[in-house]
Formats: C-alpha cells, structure tokens, sequence
C-alpha cells in the first residue's frame, strides 16, 4: 500500500493539473467573447449624435466650414475657463 503522504502529494498534483485545465478553457473563452462584432460597431458609430460646437472638429469634418479653429482674444473668457476646471 502507498503511504499517506504520497497519496496527499499525488491528489494535491492531479487536483492543481484539473485546476490549470479548467483555467485555460476559461480563458480560451473570455478572449473570444472580447473580439469586436464589426456590425455592432458601425451601428453604434452611426447612431452617435453630432459632436457639439465647443468640440474641436477634424479637417475632414464636412460641418468645418461654419466653424473656426481661432478664437478671439475677447470670446475667451471666464465662463469658457469655468467650463474646463475640474469639480471640486
């Protein structure tokens, strides 16, 4: 017959072996589920609201012609530097 402890150290391998197995499937899962569904994404790209005024808008933008990148020197002032603080 085995002793006690060969039997504990057996067990315990075999045990931690069926644990790194089942790991591996569970991970082998999660990646997949991770993938991006193409359609999804250009529904969600194409349900997105226009981008605001105050945004800065790419030189491709279509709507670029109605808006300037330059903003005067008067415009700029405490309500615009209020809007961009941090909450407190």
């Amino acid at each position: 017959m085995m002793p006690v402890e060969a039997f504990f150290s057996i067990s315990g391998m075999l045990v931690c072996l069926i644990g790194l197995v089942h790991v591996i499937i569970a991970y082998r899962e999660t990646t997949r589920s991770a993938e991006p569904d193409l359609e999804r994404v250009r529904r969600f790209v194409e349900s997105a609201p226009p981008l605001p005024n105050h945004l800065p808008r790419t030189p491709s933008d279509p709507s670029n012609e109605r808006h300037s990148y330059r903003v005067e020197e008067g415009e700029a002032g405490a309500d615009t530097a209020k809007a961009y603080e941090a909450p407190r």
